[in-house]
């Protein structure tokens, strides 16, 4: 179960690659528009700030994102839709975005295909992907999952599905041949290291979460904010800086 409460608790942090993506569309014109896996809405916020005359839909599988999502943006349209299925029967768009949705689902070859199939011609397709395996931050996970493998064997098919940044343009590429990718690195100043811990319990410890108890969960932030503490260096100040790695994908139906 997602924690919405959780997820926003940085949402300044969350919503600002948001922001970017459509900073570089906002000089398109798009009437129908399609946020998919819209979370809490923190990047349906940031669709309806720029394209405010538009049809805006989010879709996502969390009733109590959705539940938040509704209550911030209460002129939008939300559904409830498991988004790692075919959404085909919504009808064309003429953007579909997704803002650090795609690393949930397994197949994401197949969404690629299936979202350009919903894009009316010209249309645009828009995500954000964030680049976790190649953060320091995913191999302290790795060295603290070890300590709890017999509980946590089963997990990976909740777990996120990581890809490099060629492996996306490869499968982009088969959609389109009108293609701008970049890698951004936000670096976020935090008080101290478990709140590096905090941020990634919104996301990344989910799947841990669905499957250990109170207890285990507790030993294994513990065990995870030691490593965490190893890896990222407090700075003079007392801060500790969390540079987060993320893709960005634009392609246009041709």
């Amino acid at each position: 179960m997602w924690n919405a409460d959780i997820y926003n608790r940085y949402n300044k942090e969350r919503i600002q690659p948001s922001v970017d993506l459509v900073g570089r569309l906002s000089h398109k014109n798009f009437k129908r528009i399609l946020d998919v896996g819209c979370g809490t809405g923190m990047s349906t916020a940031s669709i309806s700030a720029v394209w405010k005359d538009s049809e805006i839909i989010g879709a996502d599988l969390s009733q109590e994102m959705l539940t938040k999502a509704k209550e911030a943006l209460p002129s939008v349209s939300f559904v409830q839709r498991d988004c790692s299925k075919s959404l085909l029967d919504m009808g064309n768009f003429d953007l579909i975005f997704s803002n650090a949705f795609i690393q949930w689902i397994p197949n994401q070859e197949k969404f690629f295909k299936n979202s350009f199939a919903m894009l009316n011609e010209g249309g645009t397709f828009a995500a954000q992907i964030p680049l976790f395996g190649e953060m320091p931050a995913n191999q302290c996970l790795i060295e603290t999952e070890k300590l709890f493998s017999d509980k946590l064997k089963n997990m990976n098919d909740s777990k996120f599905v990581l890809h490099s940044a060629s492996e996306y343009y490869e499968m982009l590429s088969k959609c389109t041949d009108k293609i701008s990718m970049w890698i951004t690195d936000y670096v976020h100043e935090m008080d101290d290291h478990s709140k590096i811990v905090d941020f990634l319990s919104g996301t990344a410890l989910r799947p841990h979460f669905e499957i250990l108890d109170e207890n285990e969960q507790e030993r294994f932030l513990n065990e995870l904010l030691k490593n965490i503490a190893k890896t990222y260096p407090i700075q003079k100040n007392g801060k500790v800086l969390f540079p987060f790695k993320r893709l960005f994908l634009i392609g246009e139906k041709v």
